[in-house]
């Protein structure tokens, strides 16, 4: 019985964690390389911050380099990036789309999952097992 309730309880959480898990996002070659740069920069930046020998201006220098990249890669891949689209607009709302029924499906079977589990939690306690 005990293995039963085992490999039902796996077969929900893995349920869950394939409805959780977030959609992958692939970014083009060019976006990926400027953010491969910016990352560069910034070890750089903190390799040369802790060394007691270098000098302030090359600090700054280094500070100014990983800051640099960082925003070109930022801006970089935010005009190119597939997956940004529209404008920036004020007001009421922030989401590009609506909610699809199968994220709202996804939503709600993650909370009756959890909601099922604290109650077994809790009449498991209320039995005496453990």
């Amino acid at each position: 019985m005990r293995s039963i309730r085992a490999l039902s309880g796996l077969a929900l959480a893995g349920a869950v964690l394939a409805m959780a898990a977030p959609n992958a996002h692939a970014v083009s070659a060019s976006c990926q390389k400027a953010l491969d740069d910016a990352e560069i920069a910034q070890r750089n930046f903190d390799t040369i911050s802790k060394d007691p020998t270098t000098s302030e201006e090359d600090k700054k220098n280094a500070e100014d380099e990983a800051n640099m990249t960082a925003s070109t890669a930022q801006r970089f891949c935010d005009s190119t990036d597939s997956a940004v689209t529209g404008s920036v607009k004020a007001g009421l709302g922030g989401t590009q789309g609506g909610t699809g029924p199968g994220e709202l499906a996804g939503g709600a079977a993650l909370l009756a999952a959890g909601a099922a589990g604290g109650v077994m939690i809790i009449r498991r306690r209320a039995a005496g097992e453990r």
